[in-house]
């Protein structure tokens, strides 16, 4: 386990996450990072601030300089992000998203009935 990186080991608890969500089981390979699951499940789990799968990037995470020890969060995964996306996104203007329904109307296939076959005798 002293192999896998802060990514690896995120990427294992984000699957784990999914699982305890209702999504595809995150099971054990015989190789590769995967092959982790089952110990780091069993070293996250009995430590102080790990609040269950469900939680993990919102009360908690993994720690950026040591990945094996659980960190509580102060705000959450996706607070971050909005944070980000409103930092460095900006709106489009009223006229050019008429100007996007317009262009996406005009691209739309039009359909043309097919001839009908006619019978040769």
């Amino acid at each position: 386990m002293e192999e896998l990186t802060r990514s690896n080991i995120r990427y294992i608890c984000f699957r784990l996450k999914t699982e305890s969500e209702g999504g595809p089981k995150a099971s054990p390979t015989d190789a590769g990072v995967m092959s982790h699951v089952a110990e780091v499940k069993e070293h996250m789990e009995p430590q102080d601030g790990f609040g269950g799968w469900d939680k993990f990037g919102i009360t908690w995470d993994v720690d950026k300089i040591s990945p094996l020890v659980v960190m509580r969060r102060k705000t959450s995964l996706e607070t971050e992000w909005n944070k980000v996306v409103n930092a460095n996104a900006r709106e489009l203007p009223a006229a050019s998203q008429g100007f996007v329904q317009e262009v996406v109307q005009q691209s739309a296939p039009e359909v043309v009935p097919k001839k009908k076959a006619r019978k040769r005798h």
